[in-house]
């Protein structure tokens, strides 16, 4: 845990520059954040120092409970073959029945103990004897081999140093064990011997010699006939080492510890009495009393030495891999330090805040001023007339001129002597009306110059009254003119569709026609050398009122000029469906401006004819491409020569168009010159506005040349008009020649 601590410290310091830049590089919020970080980091370390000892101390109290369990289950052992040794002093007649079932009921209650046996002494000769009386064979233990009850002899292990059952003889050091016990008269344990089955299972054999009670015969003087303090017999038990420590620390909860019991009195290698493993270990390495190796090798030992007996014993416990602390605040660090990082961060955050508060103040001074200048300069900028007006209708602020307004200054004047003679009275009246009811008004109007405004009126409430209104004029001539223009777009739809539709039924005739025509011209032909046959045989004759001589001379260039007038109305046709189809707006195609100019003229035959009979289209064999929208071109071209073509006074004045390369060799120049009426030269200020028109009693909208000088920008050209009244009228449109584009010049065709 303390390695994971020092990576989350290192990683908190390892981002000062990020910090820095959050902090907007403050010396003081730096300073702030390490400081705040530091203690953190020392505060999470010592409530950490405060858990892993808490740990520790708690870990002992666990380990020092399991030791004083084994200590208490090996004195509880003891304490059972005490009883026994208590009971024979007391009574040494006891029936062997009895003795069995009082044996019985403390391995009942003591488990770990396999066997309890009763080996008395007695005399023969000068020496002890065997009794008719005794509870167990005699079993002379120091001088000459005896034998050892069966009972205990089948719990040993074969090859522990015991004879088998049959023989029964007790082995040399069970009895110097038992003469161990008789020298000294206290109670004395073996060493270590295996037991039943299972590799690696240690019991041990616990000898209690039991000693006379010396009384006289009232019960109160000593007896000191001959041999009446030495002891009756040795009382033997076998404990089960495995079970005992099982048993001893099984009352307790399980927390993760393993134990191991050993024999310090022991010699060595055979130290080992029985290892105790964690009930929360898996069964296979749960191994009952088989000595193994630590879980945790490295892992802290807590040992308790006790004495047993005659022998000094000692238990040691260590932590399992699934030790369980018993430790409120296993994670306390990780929360100490998270809270402290968070009220860091906090205090970081608020001296971070105050900081900027403080520079804001500092600044707001400098911040208004650029403010109100930023907001002068839009308000001053802006392209609608803003202004605010008193209840009276006085001007209080204003951004600039209203249009068509005297140039001094217009604050304090009265704003409805801006407005128009007609609007006046109504404007006062919805000025009150603003006022009064509180809602926004609007209306629109005309100038002389035939440009659109919306004026709306807007009240400004203030905290007490409403007093003041803001009015705001908006020039909406563009949003008039794109609306007529949708207008018209829409009625050109219209027409496209019906000129689509009418263009399909003049087709089929048309083609019946023309494959009549062809078919009739190639008959002709071959029936011409039987015309000329028959008139040298019969003399000259008619066909149809007509000679065959000037029938076989004037039917073929009649079949001609019928071929030829079929043609044309398929172009006318052609041109027609051409214009109605779909404009995608797309100005990056390559456009060949001799063919635009071409399908313009062609359209526009029938009102050619209408209007001259003199009409040129004077054209290089070859232009230089354009890059832009071959349709609006083409609509550009068709309105100019309308234009000319209607400006004419009679048939006999003329209109030409031309095209040539600038001489900068960068623009294709485009003229359209009529011998008109001219156009005046008042007129020629205003040519290009929207709604403008000289024509309204012949349907003119004023749309033409706006939307052309448009679409002409829209290619990057340009459009000039010059005009002589009374003699005729110049427009030339000048458009850049694509990059890629080659400037080959030939002679003119005339079309």
């Amino acid at each position: 845990m303390g390695a994971e601590m020092a990576r989350i410290a290192a990683l908190c310091f390892a981002g000062p520059l990020r910090l820095w830049a959050l902090a907007g590089g403050g010396l003081q919020i730096v300073a702030l954040l390490f400081a705040g970080l530091f203690v953190s980091v020392v505060v999470a370390l010592v409530v950490w120092l405060q858990v892993v000892d808490h740990q520790r101390t708690e870990f002992e109290w666990v380990s020092h409970d399991r030791n004083r369990a084994l200590e208490k289950g090996v004195e509880d052992a003891l304490d059972a073959v005490q009883s026994v040794v208590d009971l024979l002093r007391v009574d040494t007649d006891v029936e062997r029945s009895e003795f069995r079932l009082f044996a019985d009921l403390l391995l009942e209650r003591h488990p770990a103990i396999r066997r309890l046996e009763w080996v008395p002494r007695v005399r023969i000769g000068d020496d002890l004897q065997p009794s008719a009386a005794t509870v167990s064979p005699v079993a002379p233990h120091v001088s000459s081999p005896s034998r050892l009850p069966a009972p205990l002899a089948a719990d040993l292990e074969p090859g522990a140093g015991v004879p088998p059952a049959s023989d029964q003889l007790i082995d040399p050091a069970i009895g110097a064990l038992i003469g161990r016990a008789t020298a000294t008269e206290q109670t004395v344990i073996g060493r270590r011997v295996p037991i039943g089955s299972e590799a690696g299972r240690y019991g041990i054999f616990v000898a209690a010699p039991v000693l006379p009670r010396i009384l006289s015969g009232d019960g109160a003087t000593p007896d000191s006939s001959a041999g009446a303090d030495e002891p009756l017999g040795v009382v033997v038990g076998l404990v089960d080492l495995s079970d005992l420590a099982e048993r001893a620390v099984s009352v307790l909860e399980p927390r993760g510890v393993e134990c191991v019991l050993r024999d310090h009195s022991a010699p060595p290698g055979e130290e080992f009495l029985s290892f105790y493993a964690s009930r929360l270990e898996s069964p296979e390495l749960s191994v009952r009393g088989a000595q193994r190796e630590w879980s945790v090798p490295d892992a802290r030992h807590v040992t308790d030495r006790f004495a047993v007996a005659d022998r000094l014993w000692s238990a040691t416990c260590a932590p399992t891999p699934r030790y369980r602390s018993a430790v409120g605040l296993h994670d306390g660090p990780w929360i100490v330090f998270g809270g402290c990082l968070a009220v860091t961060l906090l205090t970081v955050m608020f001296v971070y805040s105050l900081r900027q508060q403080a520079q804001a103040r500092l600044g707001v001074e400098q911040e208004l001023r650029a403010s109100e200048q930023q907001l002068r300069v839009l308000f001053s900028q802006s392209p609608d007339v803003i202004m605010t007006v008193d209840a009276r209708g006085r001007i209080i602020m204003v951004n600039r001129p209203w249009p068509k307004a005297p140039d001094q200054s217009a604050v304090g004047r009265n704003s409805s002597k801006l407005l128009p003679k007609g609007l006046r009275k109504w404007y006062r009246n919805a000025l009150q009306s603003v006022l009064a009811r509180g809602e926004a008004e609007h209306f629109q109007y005309s100038e002389a110059d035939s440009s659109y405004w919306e004026v709306r009126i807007v009240p400004l409430h203030s905290a007490r009254s409403l007093n003041s209104a803001m009015v705001i004029a908006t020039d909406v001539t563009e949003r008039r003119l794109l609306e007529a223009q949708a207008i018209r777009s829409a009625r050109f739809a219209t027409l496209g569709v019906l000129s689509a539709s009418v263009a399909h039924e003049v087709n089929n005739p048309n083609n019946a026609i023309q494959f009549n025509a062809t078919l009739l011209k190639r008959s002709f032909a071959d029936i011409v050398p039987i015309l000329r046959r028959e008139r040298a045989a019969r003399g000259d004759f008619l066909i149809g009122g007509v000679s065959v001589a000037q029938a076989i001379e004037g039917l073929p260039r009649m079949l001609t000029d019928l071929l030829r007038n079929t043609q044309r109305i398929q172009g006318i046709v052609s041109n027609l469906k051409r214009m109605a189809g779909h404009d995608p707006g797309d100005y990056g195609a390559l456009v060949d401006l001799g063919k635009v100019l071409r399908s313009a003229y062609s359209i526009l035959q029938h009102a050619i004819q209408k209007h001259t009979d003199h009409c040129e289209l004077l054209l290089p064999k070859r232009l230089p491409r354009l890059s832009g929208n071959a349709q609006q071109l083409e609509q550009v071209f068709v309105n100019l020569l309308l234009n000319a073509l209607q400006a004419l006074p009679d048939r006999s004045s003329r209109v030409w168009i031309t095209a040539a390369v600038a001489p900068d060799g960068k623009r294709l120049r485009v003229a359209i010159v009529d011998q008109g009426m001219g156009i005046n030269e008042d007129d020629l200020a205003s040519i290009f506005d929207p709604f403008f028109t000289t024509r309204t009693d012949d349907g003119g909208t004023g749309l033409g040349l706006s939307i052309s000088r448009r679409i002409l920008q829209n290619h990057g050209g340009c459009i000039e008009i010059d005009s002589i009244p009374g003699i005729g009228t110049e427009v030339v449109v000048s458009l850049p020649i694509a990059k890629a584009a080659t400037v080959p010049l030939e002679g003119p065709e005339i079309a």
